[in-house]
């Protein structure tokens, strides 16, 4: 594969993740709701039928997709000093992504995570945060960043951090993808403030609508349009939809699969899509790629091991129409 010449530089957590699979972890349906519930009963011992360790963390997640297609990559966050967060180091440092500016913290632990997943690829997550979610703009030197990408993901609500690399990245050429969490979705005001220095944003349906409104992700998309270059919103199997240029872009799911765990497919659907258009890919390229990086993730266990190696897939139909 030609290594393409765009560099790109992560930001974000990282994290041990062990994921749990047993019948125990069935997911059944309350009568009394549409929701999924499972109860464990306090002092019982459940049987497991499968433990797995991997890594994750929306930055790591993304940063090995760009490795994996080529592009010269570095990860920027914090770990502590623990097996976990060497175990990172050395998992990132295998996928050829520079780990040069990672933080160790003096005292946190690095992000652990604990992912009991459901036989429909749903799961519940215990989280310990961590060192991960610690990370302060005087921990990143940021004006000797250099790169033709920036992608962001939840930086744990650190809004000055945010201001901080998005003025940075405006000044040097820099362009940036921003995938927000919940922590940055509770600060609105000051989040939509931000967008403008955004190139790409990209999110779920349910946060696109909490930013910009809209009943559907469709509704949601046109009238997010134009607030930042492109607007990209993800539902699942359902499929995407993105704005760019006064046009809509709608594409369904990439291939229907059955899935084995949904960790990490929204990092793997816009770090797929970030990685397309960084090689110079058109809106469609961008979707289809992300769609099938996302796809080739949820049919493996953990957040990595389903990433693309290959950037050659078969383009999605697209359907384009007028703002």
């Amino acid at each position: 594969m030609e290594r393409p010449s765009a560099t790109i530089i992560t930001f974000g957590s990282a994290s041990q993740d062990v994921f749990v699979f047993g019948k125990a972890l069935h997911a059944r349906r309350d009568v009394r709701s549409r929701d999924f519930v499972e109860q464990f009963p306090l002092g019982a011992k459940l049987e497991l039928d499968n433990v797995v360790f991997d890594t994750g963390g929306g930055a790591t997640n993304a940063a090995v997709t760009f490795a994996r297609q080529g592009f010269g990559v570095q990860y920027v966050g914090m770990i502590g000093r623990d097996p976990a967060g060497a175990e990172i180091l050395r998992v990132l440092g295998r996928e050829n992504v520079g780990t040069e500016r990672a933080v160790h913290h003096t005292k946190l632990g690095t992000s652990y995570s604990v992912l009991m997943v459901a036989d429909n690829g749903e799961r519940t997550i215990l989280n310990y945060r961590g060192a991960a979610h610690e990370l302060k703009a005087g921990d990143v030197a940021i004006r000797t960043l250099e790169a033709d990408w920036f992608y962001i993901s939840s930086l744990a609500g650190n809004l000055d951090l945010l201001s901080k690399l998005l003025k940075h990245a405006n000044q040097h050429g820099i362009r940036v993808a921003l995938d927000p969490g919940a922590a940055e979705l509770a600060q609105l005001k000051k989040l939509r403030g931000l967008l403008p220095l955004v190139t790409v944003l990209k999110a779920n349906a349910e946060e696109l609508a909490v930013i910009f409104g809209g009943q559907t992700l469709r509704e949601t998309v046109s009238h997010a349009a134009g607030t930042c270059e492109y607007i990209v919103g993800t539902n699942g199997p359902a499929g995407s939809y993105a704005a760019f240029d006064g046009h809509l872009y709608e594409a369904g799911a990439y291939q229907k699969v059955r899935a084995i765990d949904r960790t990490g497919a929204g990092d793997a659907f816009g770090s797929g899509f970030i990685a397309s258009l960084a090689r110079g890919g058109t809106m469609a390229d961008a979707l289809s790629f992300g769609s099938a990086n996302a796809t080739g993730v949820v049919a493996q266990i953990g957040a990595k091991t389903g990433i693309l190696r290959s950037s050659r897939i078969k383009r999605m139909k697209i359907k384009v129409t007028e703002l």
